[in-house]
C-alpha cells in the first residue's frame, strides 16, 4: 500500500541527493547554516532537512535550524523517541498513542479536531477522533458488514461528510478492481458500502489525507462538496493469447463530487506539479509556475502567477508554497502565500566538509 510522508510535521524539508557519493554523515564535521533574509516569523521553529544518498543506497540526513545543524541518521531508539516526542504537541499525544499500535493508519484534521482510521490486523477497524483533549474510539469488527472487505483492500484516503467518516478504497485487483466508498456510522456501528462505478478508472489517493499520524497537517473543512483525488486508468494488452493489465495515473486535476457521486475533472489541461488542500480550497501548482485555486464548496476556480522563471523543487506546508532553488553555496528557499512572496531564507554550507556535499546536489521541499 502506498505510503506518503507528510512533512508538515517537520516544516520545510530540503533534500540533497548526491548519487553514489561515498561519505559517512555520522562522522562528518560538516556544518550548515540557515540564514533568514526576510520575515523571521515564518521561520520560527522551522526545521530544514538535508538528505543525500550513500553508495549503499541509504539516505543520510541533517537537520538545520536557525540555531544549529546536526546529524539525525541512525539515532538509537531512545533518541528517536525523544526526537518524535519533541515534535508531537502534548495535546495530541494520547491520540497518537491510540493510533500507534495499528496498521494502515490514515488521518486528517478538520476544524473539530483530528480523525484517524486504522486496522488491528484483520480483526477490526478503529475510528479515532480527537476533540480538544478528549479521544473517542469506535471499533468495527469482522461481524460488521463491510469491515472484512475494507480490511482486505487498499485505501485511497479519507473525507468527512455530514459528520461521518468516509474511506475511499479499491476492492479487488487487476481488471476486477472497483473503487468504493465506506461510510462509517459510528452511532449505529455500521459500515455502509457504495460503488462509484468507474469502470476502467479508479481513485488512487485523496489529496490532504496523511498516511500515518502527523500532528501538524493542514486543516480541511468538513462537508466540502469536492474531494480532490488522483485518478488512474487501466489499459489491457493481449500478447500470445495472454491479456495483461496496466494502470497509469491520468493527467489532469480531479475531484469526487459528493452530491452527484461522480468523479469530475476540475481542469482538462492542468496537472498537479504539487498541491495542498487547505480548509475549503485546493491549491495546485502548475508546471509553468501558476497556481490553480479551486473553491471546494462550489467548484469555481481561478489561476494566479506565483513563480516567475523556471520552477525548481517545491512543496506546500499548510497553504504556504516553499520553492527551493540552488545557488553556489547551497539553496535559496522562497515562501509564497496567497500567490505573493512573504519570506526567504538561505541554506549554506559553511565549512569544507559541507561544501564537499554540494556536488550534483538536487534540492526540493516536501
Amino acid at each position: 500500500m502506498k505510503r506518503v510522508w507528510n512533512v508538515a510535521a517537520l516544516g520545510a524539508v530540503v533534500i540533497i541527493g548526491l548519487g553514489t557519493f561515498a561519505f559517512d554523515m555520522r562522522d562528518t564535521k560538516a556544518e550548515w547554516d540557515l540564514a533568514v533574509t526576510t520575515n523571521p516569523e515564518v521561520w520560527k521553529d522551522q526545521t530544514v532537512n538535508l538528505y543525500y544518498n550513500t553508495e549503499e543506497g541509504e539516505k543520510e540526513r541533517f537537520e538545520v535550524t536557525t540555531d544549529q545543524s546536526q546529524v539525525t541518521t541512525d539515532l538509537n531508539y531512545i533518541e528517536q523517541a525523544l526526537a518524535y516526542d519533541d515534535e508531537v504537541d502534548s495535546s495530541v499525544r494520547d491520540f497518537y498513542r491510540q493510533l500507534s499500535g495499528l496498521s494502515f493508519v490514515q488521518s486528517i484534521q478538520t476544524p473539530d479536531g483530528y480523525i484517524g482510521v486504522g486496522q488491528d490486523g484483520n480483526k477490526e477497524i478503529a475510528v479515532f477522533r480527537l476533540n480538544g483533549q478528549d479521544v473517542t474510539k469506535q471499533l468495527f469488527g469482522t461481524d460488521v458488514s463491510g469491515a472484512s472487505e475494507l480490511m482486505d483492500s487498499p485505501w485511497a484516503g479519507l473525507f468527512v461528510r455530514e459528520g461521518n467518516v468516509h474511506v475511499i478504497y479499491r476492492d479487488g485487483y487487476g481488471e476486477n478492481a472497483e473503487t468504493k466508498i465506506a461510510r462509517f456510522d459510528e452511532d449505529a456501528k455500521q459500515i455502509m458500502i457504495e460503488s462509484l462505478g468507474l469502470k476502467d478508472e479508479g481513485i488512487s489517493s485523496v489529496t490532504g489525507t496523511s498516511w500515518a499520524f502527523r500532528p501538524y497537517v493542514m486543516t480541511i473543512d468538513a462537508d466540502n462538496r469536492f474531494i480532490p483525488v488522483s485518478v488512474t486508468e487501466q489499459t489491457s494488452v493481449t500478447e500470445g493469447g495472454e491479456t495483461y493489465w496496466s494502470e497509469q495515473e491520468k493527467i489532469g486535476i480531479y475531484a469526487y463530487d459528493v452530491e452527484t457521486k461522480q468523479v469530475v475533472e476540475l481542469t482538462p489541461d492542468g496537472d498537479m506539479w504539487n498541491a495542498t488542500v487547505y480548509e475549503d480550497r485546493l491549491i495546485a501548482l502548475q508546471e509553468e509556475g501558476t497556481e490553480l485555486v479551486v473553491d471546494l464548496k462550489t467548484g469555481k476556480s481561478s489561476t494566479r502567477q506565483v513563480i516567475d522563471g523556471s520552477v525548481g523543487t517545491t512543496s506546500y506546508v499548510g497553504d504556504r508554497l516553499y520553492h527551493a532553488r540552488p545557488i553556489k553555496e547551497g539553496a535559496v528557499i522562497d515562501v509564497y502565500e496567497d500567490g505573493k512572496s512573504i519570506a526567504s531564507a538561505v541554506v549554506k554550507a559553511t565549512n569544507d566538509e559541507a561544501k564537499a556535499l554540494l556536488s550534483n546536489t538536487e534540492y526540493y521541499v516536501e
